[in-house]
């Protein structure tokens, strides 16, 4: 088990990030967020915190291929290649931070 951690300064997220970052599911929930910076920043650091637990850079995986999910109660968690990894993600004012947990 690893553990992985990242922290997104929101007013850093440049328009257009989303398309690089977010796949087709997360796409139709940020149309429908009150805050879409903040979406689109915890979305960042949640997949960056999820790579950096596997042990691999930015560039060997793909944020895309990386897909936050949310429970019934609203807590996230991650999916990829079908699997469910477990998450925690929080705000505070201009900041997001995000916890990942890899298993093999």
């Amino acid at each position: 088990m690893r553990i992985g951690c990242d922290l997104v300064y929101l007013p850093r997220i440049k328009p257009g990030l989303e398309k690089a970052i977010l796949t087709e599911l997360e796409k139709e929930e940020l149309s429908a967020s009150p805050k879409p910076k903040e979406f689109i920043g915890g979305r960042f650091a949640l997949k960056e915190a999820f790579m950096k637990s596997m042990g691999k850079g930015i560039d060997s995986i793909g944020f895309r291929s990386i897909e936050v999910r949310k429970e019934s109660g609203g807590a996230p968690y991650i999916v990829y290649q079908g699997k469910r990894y477990e998450c925690s993600l929080s705000h505070d004012g201009d900041y997001a931070f995000a916890v990942a947990i890899y298993e093999d």
